[in-house]
């Protein structure tokens, strides 16, 4: 019995993957626009070839007896890499853009077919072009790398700014056909239990035209020769299910092991790949889409030679049970599987009503908890705003009171909505009339600036977070500094954050010292109800304070 639901469990796999193939006639690889080495008008086109993470971007031309080009590619697991493939080329220009007064940091290689250094650690020497002032990069220069003749080769190029050795950005530019694959070795693994410790057995399977799978079967392990572009190859199953009908299937890339004594890589192929009876060929080519035409797996037969595939027959055991046999078994499990499947369901969300509750009654909580911190925060600045008009009364400055009296009135009217969450243009705009009507009083200049795309002003958040600091920062400095004092805030987008910050001249305090006011303490309270309502978007803020000013920052992350 132990042994039938082995073998049943072994065939129900090949039957569930099996059928998510494709026929090699319904799979193929558009084709794209594909850009070409020459524009429109006969001039030499010039690519930005490095990913978006690099600091340092570079350019490419490529010359005219350039046949295709296909710049934008990444090297797997490497951020910073990128790859471009070149047919026909004889020399290309690579370029890159840097700051005059930090040309002294740059270092870059050039490294030939893998084994021959041109050019190690060098400094970039070669201008091309210096940026005047007006133009579109003042004091930039424009370098050229100095790539060497590239027909039928491998070029790697590396380059780093100083001191970060360890962020270099690399670009391979490869000019040469694919090198045919080879198969070394072919080998079929399966666990041996003829003892009580269970270990690998590893079967050669040379010439063998016929293999056979049972349950202890664990898949095939190819060694191929080393290439000078590991990566760019890829692994297809093919299964000769009908006389004319060619399935095939995909391994994926993450089967590589190219960490081998020998150094070269080795693919697993899984037994699921060749589950079933029938006559197979495993086919090794480079990855169609970087071939850079429409492609079909047929038509890579110009690539493919009989080194760099294998073919195999796999034959049943005495005693297996056939696909209706086993198809059978499998609906008797299929319906427990169902029934035991509905009361696990059904189990889950009983225990998922009773957590959802729990979370709404402290969300609901939390949000209290906010409004009565909102509610504490609101009066400490209606009483900053009524002192100022007193005082202004006091002068007899009617005209400017009753400008600040205007001001104010359209403050309270916004804060009385109490909306948790506000757009940045309006929180924005909130902090200007409050800003001009202590202008007013005190002289002293300020700046809000909003740093992002067009739609960053409409983005949403938690209403007045800099509000009780930009107080602060007023009544006690400048109410003291007057003409002379400067306040810069700023609301600016960072990738998927949004950064506040808040910058005065003033005397700075001592931020580990416990001071007698509620603002601070209400402000971190509400930071910290915040982050129990907005898990997925924590907020921190933090204060750095000296004798030449204070700087308040406020950072909502993943709120874009």
């Amino acid at each position: 019995m132990k042994t039938l639901i082995i073998i049943f469990l072994s065939s129900l796999i090949c039957v569930v993957v099996t059928g998510q193939v494709v026929t090699d006639q319904e799979r193929t690889y558009p084709l794209s626009d594909t850009p070409t080495a020459l524009d429109a008008n006969g001039n030499l086109n010039s690519f930005g070839v490095t990913q978006l993470r690099s600091k340092i971007t570079l350019f490419l031309k490529a010359d005219k007896h350039t046949k295709s080009i296909r710049p934008f590619n990444q090297i797997p697991n490497d951020p910073l890499g990128s790859i471009v493939f070149l047919d026909g080329a004889k020399q290309v220009e690579v370029t890159t853009r840097l700051k005059k007064d930090s040309l002294k940091y740059y270092r870059y290689s050039i490294i030939e077919n893998d084994t021959n250094v041109i050019i190690s650690n060098n400094t970039l020497r070669k201008i091309d072009f210096a940026w005047p002032d007006g133009s579109d990069l003042p004091g930039h220069l424009t370098m050229n790398l100095q790539i060497p003749e590239v027909t039928g080769k491998k070029i790697t190029i590396k380059i780093y700014r100083l001191p970060e050795v360890d962020r270099i950005t690399t670009l391979i530019i490869y000019n040469k056909p694919f090198e045919r694959i080879k198969i070394l070795t072919k080998r079929l693994i399966s666990d041996d239990r003829t003892s009580k410790i269970r270990h690998r057995k590893v079967m050669d399977l040379g010439y063998y035209p016929e293999i056979f799978v049972d349950e202890k079967t664990n898949g095939i392990a190819l060694s191929v020769k080393k290439t000078d572009l590991d990566f760019a190859y890829q692994v297809y199953v093919f299964n000769q299910v009908e006389k004319t009908k060619l399935q095939y299937r995909y391994v994926p890339n993450n089967n590589w092991d190219y960490n081998t004594r020998d150094g070269n890589p080795i693919i697993f192929i899984d037994k699921s790949y060749f589950g079933e009876l029938g006559d197979y060929e495993i086919k090794i080519i480079p990855d169609p889409i970087l071939l850079g035409h429409r492609y079909t797996l047929e038509s890579s037969a110009h690539i493919i030679n009989s080194k760099g595939q294998m073919s195999f027959n796999v034959a049943s055991l005495p005693g297996v049970f056939s696909i209706r046999e086993m198809g059978i078994i499998a609906m008797i499990i299929l319906m427990a599987a169902i029934c035991i499947a509905v009361l696990i369901i059904e189990r889950n969300k009983k225990k998922t009503r009773k957590k959802v509750m729990q979370a709404q009654s402290k969300t609901e909580a939390a949000k209290g908890e906010l409004d009565q911190i909102r509610s504490q925060l609101n009066p400490h600045f209606v009483y900053n705003s009524l002192s100022g008009i007193q005082n202004l009364m006091n002068q007899n400055e009617t005209e400017k009171a009753n400008s600040y009296l205007n001001k104010f009135a359209r403050l309270t009217r916004n804060i009385l909505n109490d909306q948790e969450l506000i757009s940045i243009q309006d929180e924005r705009n909130l902090l200007d009339d409050y800003l001009t009507m202590e202008s007013l009083r005190f002289q002293f200049t300020y700046e809000i600036n909003i740093i992002g795309d067009t739609n960053f002003p409409n983005t949403e958040i938690p209403a007045m977070l800099l509000q009780p600091f930009v107080e602060n920062a007023i009544k006690h400095n400048m109410a003291i500094l007057q003409d002379k004092g400067k306040l810069l805030i700023e609301l600016k987008a960072d990738q998927k954050n949004v950064i506040l910050s808040l910058k005065d001249n003033g005397q700075g305090f001592d931020t580990h010292k416990t001071y007698e006011g509620l603002g601070l303490k209400l402000c971190k309270k509400r930071i910290e109800l915040l982050n129990q309502l907005y898990k997925e978007c924590p907020v921190s803020m933090t204060i750095d304070s000296g004798t030449k000013g204070t700087t308040v920052t406020i950072i909502l992350e993943n709120w874009l």
